[in-house]
């Protein structure tokens, strides 16, 4: 009977120091989940600031167009729609959350961000399309370049806004699985806060 008792005091002793091993586990797991979604949340908002870069020299820019007999028809309407851009971005990345909020408030945060850039694409390329119409009306309107001059021209705005569509795309993308990644981490930390 005597070892019976010892073997059952033995595995409750056992259980008990399983059950802080267990314990330690969730909280070194939840702490390098915390670290990893802080990590990808910087990695995002520095992924959602590149096109800040792009605005800014666009408006630094844009005054090179007088060079090819662009007008200030085109220079304002590139000045006034890239600040519209940078303005829109702005705002759409003090969506990014930060660790300093619960866990819900983060996810609707990022649904927000993501929602963003959906309904944005409805303005932006409606915006370019308007956009490069009058830039092109405006120079053949001047006729200011020689044929050769205003082929080349054309030839590097076509190959700029191709690729412009092309980056600008991955970039959009990229930051959208950035976010994905960054929900999965969030309901991976509110399972583990679930389990505690």
């Amino acid at each position: 009977m005597e070892t019976t008792d010892k073997t059952i005091l033995e595995m409750q002793e056992q259980m008990k120091q399983l059950r802080e091993k267990l314990e330690n586990q969730k909280i070194v797991n939840n702490t390098f989940l915390r670290k990893s979604f802080r990590q990808n949340a910087s990695r995002l908002r520095f992924k959602a600031n590149v096109p800040l870069i792009f605005g800014v020299a666009s408006i630094l820019l844009a005054p090179s167009f007088f060079n090819c007999g662009a007008s200030w028809i085109s220079v304002g309407f590139t000045w006034v729609l890239m600040l519209i851009c940078i303005v829109a971005t702005i705002a759409c990345n003090r969506h990014i959350p930060r660790m300093d909020r619960d866990l819900v408030t983060a996810a609707e945060e990022l649904t927000k961000f993501k929602k963003f850039h959906a309904e944005w694409l409805k303005f932006s390329i409606p915006a370019i399309i308007i956009w490069l119409g009058i830039l092109i009306w405006d120079i053949l309107r001047g006729e200011q370049m020689s044929q050769a001059e205003s082929i080349g021209f054309f030839a590097g705005l076509a190959v700029g806004a191709t690729l412009g569509l092309i980056l600008g795309l991955k970039m959009r993308r990229d930051q959208l699985d950035a976010a994905d990644d960054l929900l999965d981490q969030i309901e991976d930390l509110k399972a583990d806060n679930n389990d505690k």
